[in-house]
């Protein structure tokens, strides 16, 4: 019986000790020299290994030391994307990824068909009985604004997703 509890004391600490390394990180060892292959959608990202620029993606099957890496992927001057990337020795190393760039316009319709529009509390321009576009706003929320002669203003909080364009209708209501 004892040595059958020793058995089972001992896998049990084999599987746990198994699990805890499992959960662990890998880090690859440096000093070799691994391939990697750099897919970013759409093409022509500038791409940085440890601030080292190594091309325009794709990049593909271009030798480089072993190790941990920070990735950076830039494109018309904004950081699109920044990650760990491991390349592992002797290894095919393969990063792939699409970019979004954090820039959005929203379109705006009102009722009554003419109203100043503010774009966070600053005038942006007015509808003139037709839709209003408002370009290459940053990604994230903004509130749109109309006031209108002989009506109530009325405001709008709109989320702007990179490389969309987000309709807003805002009705605004007699006084």
């Amino acid at each position: 019986m004892k040595l059958w509890k020793s058995f089972i004391i001992l896998t049990f600490a084999a599987i746990t000790l198994a699990g805890a390394q499992d959960d662990e990180p890998a880090i690859p060892p440096r000093g070799g020299e691994g391939t990697i292959n750099i897919d970013i959608q759409p093409v022509g990202s500038t791409i940085y290994l440890d601030a080292e620029e190594i091309g325009k993606s794709p990049i593909k099957d271009l030798k480089f030391r072993s190790g941990r890496h920070d990735l950076l992927v830039i494109d018309q001057e904004q950081e699109l994307i920044s990650t760990r990337f491991n390349v592992w020795p002797d290894s095919v190393n393969t990063f792939k990824g699409k970019t979004v760039m954090p820039f959005g316009n929203i379109e705006v319709t009102t009722t009554p068909g003419k109203c100043n529009i503010f774009l966070d509390g600053e005038q942006a321009d007015y509808t003139n009985n037709g839709p209003l576009m408002l370009k290459n706003l940053d990604a994230g929320d903004h509130i749109i604004k109309a006031k209108c002669r002989g009506f109530r203003a009325k405001e709008a909080l709109v989320n702007v997703p990179g490389e969309q364009t987000v309709k807003v209708h805002i009705n605004a209501r007699k006084r």
